[in-house]
């Protein structure tokens, strides 16, 4: 693991949140994790990418186009939050690892923090090249207390190799630790938040002002 050090001109390299998957739609449960990790890390930026393609799941049912438009309108509660189109401009199965690779490319001296739920870290050794990950970043694991004790032996001594106690600490390099926050999760779903908009319910309560109105306005998610 690289220490965290400066840039080329003396200040401090940057400390980068990165935090993917489909936001379809994006809801308040995202945006509320984003921005308690912006604190929790004292990050400079948080990249939030949508996913184009996935690997395990079927397509989305907005277009990248409108989760990236919907993301955007979320995202403008904090300048700290960047919407990254990288996945959406990127031909084939969009890779978590790929991601990294090129986020890493740009910054080479940048802290990257990978933010990832519990539920989906449990499945990381079915991710593409998924020990590289940790060599090109940090991860944040965000749970509830009690979604921590399922995950494969491989998944564990990593995990074991790895673990620290802080945000500080995990900051402290550039990539290769990982920190588990047991009180920091979001609890909707998107598949929760399309059923509601299917339902005509209480999904305005589920998501951004804004997201309701361009999701009302372009008729998204009523035939889901």
């Amino acid at each position: 693991m690289q220490a965290a050090g400066l840039e080329s001109d003396g200040r401090p390299a940057p400390l980068i949140g990165v935090m993917g998957g489909m936001f379809d739609p994006v809801h308040n449960g995202h945006i509320a994790v984003a921005l308690a990790a912006l604190k929790a890390l004292a990050l400079d930026e948080l990249r939030l990418i949508p996913c184009h393609l996935p690997n395990h799941r079927g397509p989305a049912s907005a277009s990248a186009q409108e989760r990236l438009t919907m993301l955007r309108l979320a995202a403008a509660v904090d300048d700290r939050l960047r919407v990254d189109d990288r996945e959406c401009l990127r031909p084939g199965v969009s890779y978590t690892v790929d991601t990294l690779e090129s986020l890493r490319a740009e910054h080479e001296t940048a802290v990257l923090v990978l933010i990832v739920g519990a539920d989906a870290f449990a499945g990381l050794t079915g991710w593409h090249r998924w020990q590289e990950i940790f060599g090109l970043a940090n991860v944040l694991v965000v749970s509830r207390p009690q979604a921590l004790d399922t995950w494969p032996a491989a998944l564990q001594e990593e995990v074991q190799q790895r673990q620290v106690s802080s945000g500080e600490l995990l900051c402290a390099k550039t990539q290769g630790s990982v920190l588990l926050l047991k009180d920091l999760y979001w609890d909707i779903s998107s598949t929760q938040v399309r059923e509601e908009l299917r339902r005509h319910s209480g999904a305005v309560s589920l998501l951004p002002p804004e997201v309701v109105s361009y999701i009302r306005a372009h008729g998204l998610y009523a035939q889901d």
